[in-house]
């Protein structure tokens, strides 16, 4: 199965109209470099590279500490293999037919329009004064470099609005409102939700919006379905249009309905430190079915 090249996305401070890291994206004509957004910490910068098919895209945003932080690709289709058919002899009277098993209802279930599993990760390859993204060996490495409240978020195509999203995960080195989640429906432009766990042991979903805000939808709550967070955890979202269930290691653990985003947009992952130095999360697959 091909995978299409994923879309960085990481927050910024604006110093200029180049970025930090290795190479000089200045002398290369397709960066656009513009003020996006103005929020009482600073202006922040937002650039885009196209590359072939996929969008590189680096946008910094900060926030302040949430006030009482409530309880409350397509990848293309490989080519079908040929096969040839076999007529079979009609059963006699004394045949017993095999039982036909039922088409599995999981979300889950059949096989992955996308796989992700960081066999092959260069354009997974980042580092900013906040963020550290690196694939290696089959996992992604994930850091949050500990400035408190900063989201650092990083999608992939294709966009799409629809359907059952999954990842699976563990953060070894968090501590209380260290949070990682899983994002769905980011477009240049909009608002975004994600599915996120903190290091406190609890779950909700999120709305992120383009004022900078993270607007909980789901209170963060326990759930016994959540292993402690030093293990390996799975979390997914299925959406359909404005209803929206939520699962832990393939347990059902809630759902909601919300309308704020309905068009379709990138998936990926969001990374926020509340002050914990180099938050790690360690991401083994991400991965998506059409439904």
């Amino acid at each position: 199965m091909k995978k299409l090249l994923p879309v960085l996305l990481i927050m910024l401070m604006l110093t200029g109209c180049n970025f930090p890291g290795q190479e000089d994206y200045s002398q290369d004509p397709v960066v656009q470099t513009r003020v996006s957004l103005i929020l009482t910490q600073g202006a922040q910068t937002q650039a885009a590279k196209e590359l072939d098919e996929t969008q590189v895209v680096f946008a910094d945003q900060t926030q302040t500490p949430p006030a009482g932080l409530q309880e409350v690709l397509t990848p293309a289709a490989g080519e079908a293999d040929s096969t040839t058919a076999t007529l079979q002899p009609e059963p006699s009277p004394t045949d017993t037919p095999a039982p036909t098993q039922a088409p599995s209802t999981d979300p889950w279930g059949g096989q992955a329009t996308f796989i992700e599993d960081f066999e092959v990760g260069d354009y997974w390859h980042f580092e900013s004064a906040q963020l550290y993204s690196m694939a290696s060996n089959g996992q992604l490495e994930f850091t949050s470099k500990g400035t408190p409240w900063w989201s650092s978020y990083y999608t992939t195509k294709p966009e799409v609005q629809n359907g059952y999203f999954e990842t699976t995960f563990k953060m070894p080195n968090c501590r209380e409102l260290d949070r990682f989640g899983l994002v769905i429906r980011w477009s240049r432009g909009s608002d975004f939700y994600y599915m996120g766990v903190t290091c406190d042991g609890k779950w909700g979903f999120t709305l992120y919006t383009l004022g900078n805000e993270t607007i909980d939808i789901l209170p963060y709550q326990a759930s016994d379905a959540l292993n402690p967070v030093g293990e390996t955890n799975q979390i997914g979202i299925l959406a359909n249009e404005d209803a929206f269930e939520f699962y832990i290691n393939r347990q059902k653990v809630g759902s909601a309905t919300h309308s704020a985003v309905s068009a379709p947009g990138n998936f990926g992952f969001l990374s926020m430190s509340s002050g914990t130095q180099n938050f790690r999360t360690l991401i083994d697959k991400l991965l998506y079915w059409s439904r």
